[in-house]
């Protein structure tokens, strides 16, 4: 089983699109190497309420867009990371 961590990531902002969440996210994650397209916001009670869509925006305000799984959430949202693995000659 791979193991994940549980980044801090933003705040539901609107619903868009008839069905979809626009997510204000944080501008200190670095989008350009952690894609978290196809990865899994959690809320504040760990429960699974969306799959990240698409970043949108620029680097200064960037936006999630979400489809949902629950109902809209109140607070901060987290995003489900997956752990990198080390890789065998690293290992000790």
């Amino acid at each position: 089983m791979r193991s994940t961590k549980t980044i801090p990531i933003g705040e539901f902002e609107s619903l868009v699109l008839a069905d979809k969440w626009l997510i204000r996210a944080d501008s200190n994650f670095d989008y350009a190497k952690n894609d978290p397209s196809g990865l899994v916001l959690l809320d504040k009670n760990q429960r699974k309420v969306a799959k990240v869509l698409d970043v949108l925006g620029n680097i200064s305000k960037p936006y999630l867009l979400a489809e949902p799984l629950t109902s809209i959430p109140s607070g901060k949202l987290f995003l489900e990371a997956p752990q990198r693995r080390h890789s065998r000659k690293n290992r000790r």
